[in-house]
């Protein structure tokens, strides 16, 4: 279903060059600059070069860009655009579109890589998307983009440089083992190699002896961290919990008033 046909785009200073022409279709996906709110969220926003006055079911301030989906139009016969929440997914027909406005090839690792991004909240703007597009072709071939992605997301927020070694030290800190169990491995690999290897050179002995101790003061540290906590969780001894003394724990003879 089209919208009044064709939207033709305002020019802000009379021209004799002919406008651009729009064509919306409800349930099409846009990306938009608001440039202009005036009264009861009516807008003028900015899609693909042309300005359309539109009515937004929810408020944008002028500067905002984001995706926006036609809705059926007004009983005025306006346009009417919704943002697009990032639960909601893109369809087939508008992830072409934005696959083509952000100058890549339509392709469905793309389409995939765009509504991924979406959903993970990411502005899809031309240099964002094609940034992952670039840590997209660094990334191993056989690794499945949900493998990675939700790292590259977290490392973008974050204000990291999207490279595979920073995608992958973020992926190895969100999924890698607890710091306690990479702390025993050490541990014992360092032992293995005392115990078991009589070849280690003087300064190789020294140097894992070296390493054994900075893991035994790490986990050290790691109690006392575990022991001061407030809630009297885990390691805190129980004599030590707040509340735990003079009350039900203490001898009867040692109360006040007591004989």
């Amino acid at each position: 279903m089209n919208i009044s046909g064709l939207i033709r785009g305002l020019a802000g200073d009379a021209q004799a060059a002919e406008p651009k022409a729009l064509e919306l279709k409800v349930g099409q996906v846009v990306k938009g600059m608001v440039l202009q709110v005036g009264p009861e969220q009516d807008a003028l926003v900015n899609i693909g070069g042309v300005q359309v006055r539109a009515q937004l079911e929810a408020p944008l301030k002028p500067g905002e860009v984001t995706m926006l989906q036609v809705q059926p139009e007004s009983s005025g016969g306006q346009v009417v655009l919704k943002p697009l929440q990032s639960n909601v997914q893109i369809s087939d027909g508008s992830l072409a579109d934005i696959v083509k406005t952000m100058g890549l090839p339509d392709s469905p690792a793309n389409r995939q890589l765009v509504q991924l991004l979406h959903q993970a909240g990411v502005t899809l703007t031309k240099e964002n998307v094609q940034a992952f597009a670039k840590l997209q072709a660094q990334m191993p071939p056989n690794m499945p983009q949900e493998a990675w992605l939700s790292s590259a997301v977290i490392a973008f927020q974050k204000g990291l440089p999207l490279t595979p070694e920073t995608v992958a030290s973020v992926r190895q800190a969100v999924q890698g083992p607890p710091f306690h169990e990479v702390l025993d491995q050490l541990g014992q690999l360092a032992g293995r190699e005392l115990e078991g290897n009589a070849s280690l050179s003087p300064q190789s002995r020294e140097l894992l002896q070296n390493v054994r101790q900075l893991v035994q003061q790490l986990r050290d540290t790691a109690s006392l961290l575990i022991g001061a906590r407030p809630d009297g969780g885990e390691g805190t001894p129980a004599g030590a919990q707040p509340g735990v003394g003079a009350g039900a724990g203490a001898p009867a003879a040692a109360q006040p008033g007591g004989g």
